[in-house]
């Protein structure tokens, strides 16, 4: 996987529940084409091209578009513990409150491993 694309998919692990609520008041092909990139992701093939059709934009002002986040996400983690993908596909680092529960992929729904 060429570092676009993890970098792609580390933000859509991040920040997909905040976009599966963005697309929930959209069409029904947005979230047909949301379900089309979760399941990209999770099988580990390219979604760039797919999140910029979603976004309606190119495949570079969705690189770029990335630092800003994706639409619905917010800001704001604890930083006590740190939690990586659980397969090492993407470099999404999740953070939580110590003891706090364990994040979860959101693409695979599988519990991330401890840094």
């Amino acid at each position: 996987m060429d570092q676009d694309e993890r970098d792609v998919l580390s933000r859509v692990c991040e920040e997909l529940p905040a976009l599966r609520d963005e697309i929930s008041g959209h069409s029904e092909d947005k979230a047909r084409l949301l379900a089309r990139i979760e399941a990209e992701a999770a099988a580990r093939r390219p979604i760039l091209p797919l999140l910029a059709e979603l976004l309606g934009t190119s495949r570079d002002e969705t690189r770029q578009a990335l630092g800003a986040g994706l639409p619905g996400a917010g800001a704001g983690r604890a930083d006590e513990e740190w939690f990586a993908c659980p397969d090492g596909a993407c470099d999404r680092v999740a953070t939580t409150v110590p003891a706090g529960p364990v994040p979860v992929c959101s693409v695979t729904r599988r519990t991330m491993r401890r840094q």
